[in-house]
């Protein structure tokens, strides 16, 4: 059942679907707080369970570091059809062990940026929202027209 923001009339997508989401990607955006200033980096990454892993190297994001509050945020929108979804993730930030993680995330993390990323991080959520926005029914049903008309 879908369950609608009364205020927005946004549809508000579970933690279930929201941690699918999360596993089906591997780019996101991290926010912290950087000099006393929100930043947001992009941050190749996996799941662990449900935390949120990536790798980096000595900068903005270590500096911001343990126990410190963060956020995350991945996306997908269709700009001609006006539809999109978000999710969010929002938690505490924390160095970790290689070995501090399920084997399967060890190997999923591939980031793209050249240089040595050394450092492992989790964002361990205590809160993970997402949202969608759009008429998807509308657009799933057109796709499904589209292919039935070939």
């Amino acid at each position: 059942m879908t369950q609608l923001d009364e205020r927005t009339g946004i549809e508000i997508i579970n933690r279930d679907e929201c941690l699918r989401l999360l596993r089906e990607d591997e780019v996101g955006r991290l926010g912290v707080v950087h000099g006393r200033s929100p930043v947001i980096l992009p941050v190749n990454y996996t799941m662990d369970g449900d935390d949120v892993v990536f790798r980096t190297a000595p900068g903005t994001k270590l500096d911001a570091g343990p126990r410190s509050p963060a956020c995350f945020e991945i996306d997908s929108f269709d700009r001609v059809a006006k539809t999109g979804w978000s999710v969010m993730v929002a938690g505490r930030l924390e160095e970790i062990g290689v070995y501090d993680l399920d084997g399967r995330a060890q190997l999923d993390v591939h980031p793209w940026a050249s240089g040595q990323r050394d450092h492992w991080m989790r964002l361990c959520p205590t809160r993970i929202t997402g949202c969608s926005v759009g008429d998807h029914k509308t657009e799933e049903k057109e796709v499904r027209d589209a292919n039935h008309q070939r």
